[in-house]
């Protein structure tokens, strides 16, 4: 479905087998060019789908001259390759998501770090086994595609007579970037801030010093006073009120991490142990992967503080009350 949000401006809206349902994609159009921001998921039908809801609106699919990546997640990238291939469009994005973008097409040694990784907080064989068929997954929906430019945070963009911001946001995933248009104050966000979830945070399997919340909370603060009168989102209505919406996932996360924090006491405990009391055992394999890597991400903020211990035993982590 393609909805004119203002002129020359479109929002693309595609059904996801997923929790989410949906996923957006936007547009830029400039004369007979387009620009688009994000692609979509790669699923059967989706490409063709995409050619219709532009034709439904006078446009044509084989003008698409740039393509524009807020993160390398398959639902926002994995149709970038064929739409590559098939127009010649020009592939924009942060020099670390394409570095996680590149893990998926070489995956040995990706699959090695998740191993070391989910395995180090506990996880048994057969869960990381699940996590790696998911991950295989995942590489087999991402079609391959070259970068042709590194998008560095403040940089100016020009599209036609259209000038846009890249601003870096990490935390949700490795290279997350939103677009800001300062002319009509409406920032293209991703999956950075959402209107009804608070985004999952990821991990960063090659670097056990990642914060990823703290990482997260500093890109919130990267876009508070941009000036931003809409946020138009990955998943969900477009909304207004950012600083309240911000104030919102920010007091979230503090309640979560206090909640979780009054799991650990003075016997050691795994990262999935915390995990299996709070959520349960009885999960689909998936669901215990994110799961895990929310309590990782409390449990990393929690030591930080100086409210919790780690301690590696038997090369797994544990954490118990300070």
């Amino acid at each position: 479905m393609i909805t004119e949000i203002s002129k020359n401006f479109y929002r693309i809206t595609s059904r996801m087998p997923y929790r989410l349902r949906h996923v957006h994609a936007y547009l830029l159009a400039q004369d007979k060019n387009l620009a688009l921001f994000d692609t979509g998921l790669n699923t059967d039908g989706a490409l063709a789908a995409l050619e219709v809801d532009l034709q439904s609106v006078g446009l044509d699919i084989n003008n698409i001259r740039q393509i524009y990546l807020t993160h390398v997640h398959t639902d926002h990238c994995s149709m970038a390759g064929l739409l590559q291939k098939m127009t010649g469009a020009k592939i924009h994005l942060s020099a670390p998501a394409f570095e996680e973008y590149c893990h998926y097409r070489k995956a040995d040694k990706a699959v090695a770090q998740a191993r070391s990784f989910y395995s180090r907080h506990g996880m048994t064989p057969a869960e990381i086994d699940a996590i790696i068929d998911e991950f295989e997954d995942i590489r087999s929906i991402i079609t391959e595609f070259s970068a042709n430019d590194f998008l560095r945070d403040k940089q100016i963009c020009e599209f036609g007579s259209t000038q846009f911001e890249v601003i870096f946001t990490p935390g949700h995933a490795n290279g997350h970037i939103c677009f800001f248009f300062p002319e009509d104050k409406f920032l293209l966000a991703g999956d950075h801030i959402l209107p009804y979830i608070a985004p999952s945070l990821t991990p960063n399997i090659f670097d056990d010093n990642y914060r990823p919340l703290k990482t997260y909370l500093n890109s919130l603060d990267s876009i508070e006073n941009l000036g931003c009168a809409e946020i138009y989102p990955g998943h969900g209505n477009s909304f207004s009120g950012v600083r309240e919406r911000i104030e919102e996932i920010r007091a979230h996360h503090t309640r979560r991490k206090n909640w979780l924090g009054g799991f650990l006491n003075n016997v050691p405990k795994t990262t999935r142990e915390v995990a299996q009391e709070i959520f349960g055992e009885d999960l689909p394999d998936f669901e215990k992967f994110l799961a895990l890597n929310e309590t990782f991400v409390y449990l990393q903020e929690l030591k930080s503080a100086g409210n919790i211990s780690e301690k590696m035993e038997n090369n797994i982590f544990v954490y118990k009350a300070s």
